[in-house]
C-alpha cells in the first residue's frame, strides 16, 4: 500500500495531529495516537514508502542504501577546520521508516547512568526506569535457541520479554571469528557486560538486532508500527510530502504571547506548489535532528541572526535552535583473514557468482545475509589509554573547562561539560566502542579481488566538541547547512588516537591474531601519531546518531523544547527525534528514537485527554 490518503483528501479536511516526519520516532508517535479512536492523525513524509523492498527488508546489505536519492539524503557536511578540511558524507533515511529503514540494524540501549543525566539537566520523568519501560514496551526479544554463553544478554528469568511490534533477535548466523574477538578483548581486560540491555552496558558483549527470525527479515518502524494499523480509520500517510515551514497563528496568555500552530506549509512530488493542510490539536515535528531545526527555523523559530539570513521574520527567538549538535563517529580498521579462516565474510557478496550462492543460502536461513553486527564493546579511556595517559587527558580538559567556564555564554553547556568531567573521571559509561564486522570496511586502500577481511571499528561516543545545522536559505527543498565542528576539542581526537591503537593491538592478540593475516587499512605506514591523526581525520565516518539540535534543556540554558516536548513560546507544537537529546549517551540511537516516540504519544493524549 503506496499512500492511504490522497492529496485531495488530505487538502480537503482538516487533522487533530500533524506529524511530521514518517521515520522512526514519527510512525511510532503516529501509531500510538491513532490507538485513541476519536482523533484523527496525519502523517507527512518527504521521502517514498518503498514498502515491501527487498533492499530494505533483506538484512545484511549495510550501506547498501547510500548515495541512493529513494532512500537517503545523502546530506554532506561543511569542511571541518580541526579534520584536515574535510567534507563527510552523512546518509540518514527518507522514504517511511526513515533511517530504521536504511540502518545497520543494530539495537542497544544506553546506560542507566546515561539516561539519569537528563533528568540531572532539567527534565523531571527523564530517566532509566522511564526509558527502559518505554524500550521494554517497544520491542519483542526472541530468544536464539542456542547453548553459546555470550549469547545470554538478556535476562529472561526477570526481565519481559517486551511486549512491543518491533522484532529483535540475534541473526542465525553467528561467526567464529565474532566469539574470538569478544575473548580476545577479555584477555586484554575488558569485562564482560554485566546487563547490556537492562542498564549497564559497560565491557563487551553480543548485540541483538532489530531482525524478525520468523522471516530473516528486518523489522523497522514502518513493519512494527504502521502497516499492522495502516487500516485504521484514523491514521493517514502521505508520502512524498515535502514539508516547508507551520503556519502560525499568535494569541495572548497569562504567560505572554504564545505562537498557536495553525496548518503546514508542504509540497507533494515532483510538483513544487505550496499546499497547506490544517490542523486542529498540535502539530510534533519528528523530521530527525537535522531536518527538525531547518523546518523551525523556516516557521520563523531560531536564532534572530540566522532567521535574518535567510529573510524569514522572527516569530519565536530561540537561540538553541541548532546548537549543541552531538554526534558519534566510528573508523575502519580491516585485515585480510588468512587463508584457512573458517568463516564466510561479506566480502563474498562483491562477486556476483558468490552473491546468487548467498541469495538462495539466505532463503533457508543461511550464508553471510544471515550474519549481522554483534560484537560490541564499550570501555572508558583508561583500557584504551592506560590509566596514566587517560588521567593526563582528563586533567588536561579539566583544566581547560576551568579556565573557559567563565566565558560561556551558554550556561546549558557549561553544565553538560561538568557532568562529562565526572562521567570521564568516574569511568561510569565507556565512551570508547569498538565493534566487529566480519568483512571489509575502511580505507583508503581497496580490498584485494578474491580476498576475505574482517574489520574492527574504533568509535567514539562522549564529544566535547559540539557542532552546528542550520537554514542558509528560505528555499525548503535546500539542505541544510551541517557543521560538527569535529575535533575542535583537542581530546576528542586524543582519546580516538588511543583507541585506534587498542584496535590494532587487538589484531596482534590471540585468539583473534590466528584468524588475521596483514593488515589492509591502515596499513603498516601508518605508525606515528601524527600519521595516525592524518589518516583518521580522513577516513572517520559519521556513526548517523546525531542528537541534541532542538535540546531538552530549560530556555535559559540554551533549551528549545521543554519536558513535555513542547517547544518554548508555543501552545501546540512539539518536537520527538533525536533532536531532543540534551547529552549524548553510549548506545547506538534507534533504540531511543523508538523510547522518545512511545513517551511522546503519551505526553500529547495525557494533554489532550
Amino acid at each position: 500500500m503506496p499512500s492511504n490518503v490522497s492529496l485531495d483528501e488530505v487538502l480537503s479536511r482538516s487533522f487533530d495531529y500533524i506529524v511530521i516526519g514518517g521515520g522512526t520516532a514519527g510512525l511510532t508517535l503516529a501509531s500510538r495516537l491513532s490507538e485513541k479512536p476519536d482523533c484523527s492523525i496525519l502523517v507527512l513524509e518527504a521521502g517514498n514508502p518503498n514498502i515491501d523492498d527487498p533492499l530494505i527488508t533483506r538484512p545484511g546489505q549495510f550501506g547498501a542504501h547510500f548515495m541512493k536519492p529513494e532512500y537517503d539524503w545523502a546530506f554532506k557536511t561543511v569542511p571541518q577546520k580541526h579534520a584536515r578540511d574535510t567534507s563527510y558524507l552523512w546518509p540518514r533515511g527518507k522514504g517511511l521508516g526513515g533511517s530504521s529503514a536504511i540502518n545497520f540494524s543494530v539495537w542497544s540501549v544506553p546506560p542507566k547512568y546515561d539516561i539519569d543525566i537528563w533528568e540531572r539537566l532539567g527534565n523531571p520523568g527523564w530517566n532509566w526506569e522511564m526509558y527502559e519501560k518505554y524500550a521494554t514496551g517497544s520491542v519483542t526479544y526472541t530468544p536464539t535457541p542456542s547453548s553459546e554463553p555470550a549469547l545470554n544478554v538478556w535476562d529472561v528469568k526477570n526481565k519481559s520479554l517486551g511486549t512491543g511490534p518491533l522484532k529483535i533477535a540475534h541473526p542465525r548466523v553467528i561467526p567464529e571469528v565474532e566469539l574470538k574477538m569478544q575473548e580476545t578483548l577479555v584477555k586484554m581486560g575488558v569485562p564482560r557486560s554485566p546487563a547490556p540491555y537492562h542498564g549497564d552496558v559497560n565491557g563487551v558483549y553480543t548485540a541483538l538486532n532489530t531482525l524478525d527470525s520468523t522471516k530473516d527479515s528486518r523489522s523497522y518502524s514502518l513493519t512494527a508500527f504502521f502497516t499492522p494499523n495502516s487500516l485504521r480509520p484514523n491514521l493517514f500517510v502521505l508520502p512524498q510530502a515535502h514539508v516547508h515551514r507551520i503556519l502560525t497563528s499568535s494569541s495572548s496568555s497569562s504567560s505572554g504571547q504564545e505562537l498557536i500552530a495553525t496548518g503546514v506549509e508542504f509540497s507533494h512530488g515532483t510538483d513544487k506548489t505550496p499546499r497547506v493542510v490544517k490542523v486542529v490539536k498540535e502539530v510534533v515535528v519528528s523530521a530527525g535532528a537535522l531536518k527538525s531545526p531547518q523546518i523551525l527555523e523556516l516557521s520563523g523559530i531560531g536564532r534572530p541572526d540566522v532567521l535574518k539570513k535567510i529573510d524569514v521574520p522572527v516569530k519565536i527567538a530561540l537561540d538553541g535552535v541548532g546548537e549543541n549538535m552531538q554526534e558519534h563517529q566510528y573508523l575502519g580498521v580491516s585485515w585480510e583473514t588468512k587463508p584457512n579462516a573458517p568463516d564466510d565474510t561479506y566480502d563474498l557478496l562483491r562477486d556476483p557468482e558468490h552473491n546468487a550462492r548467498h541469495l538462495e543460502l539466505y532463503k533457508k536461513g543461511q550464508g553471510v545475509y544471515n550474519m549481522g553486527i554483534i560484537t560490541f564493546a564499550y570501555v572508558p579511556p583508561s583500557i584504551v589509554a592506560g590509566r596514566d595517559l587517560a588521567r593526563s587527558m582528563y586533567e588536561s580538559q579539566k583544566k581547560k573547562f576551568e579556565a573557559e567556564k567563565n566565558g560561556y555564554k551558554n550556561p546549558g553547556l557549561r553544565e553538560q561539560y561538568e557532568i562529562m568531567l565526572e562521567r570521564l573521571e568516574g569511568e561510569q559509561t565507556g565512551g570508547c566502542e569498538i565493534i566487529g564486522f566480519n568483512g571489509f570496511l575502511s580505507a583508503p586502500n581497496p580490498p584485494e579481488p578474491g580476498k576475505k577481511y574482517f574489520s574492527i571499528f574504533p568509535a567514539m561516543n562522549h564529544y566535547f566538541s559540539r557542532g552546528t545545522v542550520h537554514a542558509t536559505t528560505k528555499d525548503p527543498l535546500a539542505d541544510p547547512e551541517i557543521d560538527p565542528h569535529y575535533f575542535e576539542e583537542d581530546i576528542d581526537l586524543q582519546t580516538y588516537v588511543e583507541c585506534f591503537k587498542f584496535v590494532r593491538r587487538m589484531g596482534q592478540e590471540a585468539p583473534l591474531k590466528d584468524y588475521l593475516a596483514k593488515e589492509a587499512n591502515p596499513g603498516p605506514e601508518v605508525q606515528t601519531d601524527e600519521q595516525i591523526r592524518e589518516w583518521l581525520c580522513k577516513t572517520v565516518n559519521t556513526t548517523y546518531h546525531t542528537a541534541g539540535t532542538l535540546s531538552m534543556l530549560p530556555k535559559e540554558k540554551n533549551g528549545v523544547v521543554d519536558p513535555k516536548l513542547k517547544v518554548y513560546g508555543t501552545k501546540n507544537i512539539r518536537v520527538a527525534d533525536m533532536s531532543i537529546v540534551p547529552l549524548h549517551f553510549t548506545a547506538h540511537s534507534q533504540g531511543t528514537a523508538y523510547v522518545i516516540g512511545g513517551r511522546a504519544a503519551d505526553i500529547i493524549l495525557e494533554s489532550n485527554p
